[in-house]
């Protein structure tokens, strides 16, 4: 990506400025005469803001309101963006893992923006589909220069679909080895004779979630079992093919360790996928895993903030979060690697805000608000913390004390270096220098920029999509039994058109590759 991010945070000074114009000045009026048109012109502009009526804009988060972040969206947030922006607020939830009614209420017209990334699942088809609404990079610089400065020298290439930008891509960290990882509860294992360091196989690893589970029988075991392809990556694929899926069970995928093949493969009759669901198997037999996660992902990630769970997916970013800071006890949670494959980088930020299509003639109004929240660091620690002194602190050296367990806009979505640089009081000089060298020594994924087009295979996509939520699933979540069930539950999607899926997508993709 080209960022030194650590010289920059050693170097970068902020500063806070105001811009004031005024009309052409004519020299031959009287310096009084001046100062009088000036006034009345000063009044009539804000007469007219006062007698303008506020834009509307929309925000929908995934996950799930407390009720201090309730009271937060609907009173000192609204009100300050009205007063400040003319621009009226409104604020709603849905559950992690609710894409599918994101894209209903796309398509019915409704207006919004939305949590979205160009590797999820749905992107090609709601771009193909026309869900989005574009934005003209002219716009970025008209309405947003102060959102493109605390990005700091992160582009716009990653927010686009094919040749629109789609996507408003927030926070500017380090992006590599998204969801690779695990975080585990070091506190936990301690307590049952392990410890994150004596871990150095997946053997290890399931002895020390067996003995914990052991210990605490209610405890959820891992948050994020759907990236379980990416944490457990070299246990599924010894031959050292390196997956970045984020899905359980996607269709094609490709080897991102082989960097000049075109190749694509047809995961769910490949060889890693059936490694994939042994694993799982197991997991369900020894009561790591339950149904319910297919049905509502929220039940993990509650657990996990709430400090009732083992284990969690993550980022190399997560050798930082020693403590769950919504959880209210103390923890020690600690950064593990079982992959011996090289870190991936695949965007440059974690999730965007994507804005409805029915929005296209609003579209501004959502740049000035995005502008807005990163045009002072007392804007962005309102968007992020809530109010000071009553959602968190700060201490005279600097740490960031949180008072409420409720988020709100997620830090790890908006989070950028330019205003929270990373604290050598908090963090080890060791720590923070390595999390700054992640995304430099990080291989950039061949697939970086492809999105693939589902509109020549849209009949075989519903229904292999279709089959894969209601019987694909269940087996790769290891609720079935893969030798058994999934023979006839592959020929059901050859017949729904898997082949030729499979055969568009490597048209598409060997077509990108050719033109790289």
């Amino acid at each position: 990506m080209g960022r030194k991010l650590l010289a920059v945070l050693l170097s970068v000074t902020l500063a806070c400025g105001m811009l004031a114009g005024c009309g052409e000045k004519d020299d031959k009026k009287s310096s009084s005469n001046s100062e009088t048109v000036k006034n009345t012109e000063t009044q009539k502009e804000n007469n007219e803001k006062e007698d303008e009526e506020p834009a509307s804009i929309r925000l929908v988060f995934f996950g799930s309101a407390g009720d201090r972040n309730t009271s937060f969206w609907e009173n000192e947030f609204h009100d300050r963006v009205l007063e400040e922006l003319n621009i009226d607020v409104t604020v709603d939830y849905l559950p992690w893992g609710s894409e599918d009614q994101v894209g209903t209420m796309i398509a019915s017209g409704e207006k919004f923006a939305f949590y979205t990334a160009s590797t999820r699942e749905q992107f090609g088809s709601w771009g193909s589909n026309g869900y989005f609404a574009t934005i003209d990079e002219a716009l970025f610089e008209e309405y947003a220069p102060s959102y493109l400065e605390a990005r700091m020298d992160l582009g716009l290439e990653c927010a686009k679909y094919k040749d629109d930008i789609v996507m408003i891509p927030v926070g500017a960290i380090a992006y590599s080895g998204a969801q690779d990882n695990i975080s585990v509860r070091n506190d936990i294992l301690n307590e049952v004779g392990w410890d994150v360091s004596d871990i150095k196989t997946y053997d290890d690893y399931v002895a020390a979630l067996k003995a914990a589970k052991e210990k605490y029988p209610d405890m959820e075991v891992y948050r994020g079992l759907n990236h379980m392809a990416k944490a457990l990556n070299s246990v599924i694929a010894p031959d050292g093919a390196v997956f970045q899926n984020n899905v359980m069970s996607p269709i094609c995928v490709v080897d991102l360790g082989d960097p000049d093949s075109d190749e694509v493969i047809s995961w769910l009759e490949s060889d890693y996928f059936a490694n994939l669901t042994k694993i799982m198997e197991d997991w369900y037999e020894m009561g790591f895993t339950d149904p319910d996660v297919i049905v509502d992902y929220t039940i993990y990630e509650n657990a996990w903030t709430s400090g009732n769970c083992i284990a969690s997916c993550g980022a190399i970013s997560n050798i930082y979060d020693h403590q769950i800071s919504t959880a209210e006890m103390e923890t020690d949670v600690q950064y593990l690697s079982l992959n011996d494959r090289p870190t991936v980088m695949l965007k440059d930020y974690d999730w965007a805000w994507g804005i409805s299509a029915a929005e296209q003639d609003n579209v501004v109004s959502y740049l000035k608000f995005f502008n807005w929240m990163y045009e002072s660091k007392e804007n962005y620690m309102f968007c992020l913390y809530g109010v000071e002194g009553t959602d968190y602190t700060i201490s005279e050296d600097g740490v960031m004390e949180k008072l409420t367990k409720d988020s709100f806009f997620p830090s790890w979505m908006h989070k950028t270096f330019y205003y929270e640089p990373l604290s050598d009081v908090e963090y080890d000089a060791a720590e923070i220098a390595e999390y700054m060298a992640v995304d430099t020594t990080a291989i950039v994924s061949k697939d970086a920029g492809f999105t693939f087009d589902p509109s020549a295979v849209e009949v075989e996509e519903a229904a292999l999509n279709a089959i894969i939520t209601e019987k694909v699933d269940p087996i790769a979540y290891g609720f079935g039994d893969y030798e058994k069930d999934f023979p006839a539950v592959l020929e059901e999607l050859k017949a729904a058109g898997l082949d030729k899926y499979v055969e568009e997508y490597q048209r598409q993709f060997s077509e990108f590759m050719a033109n790289k």
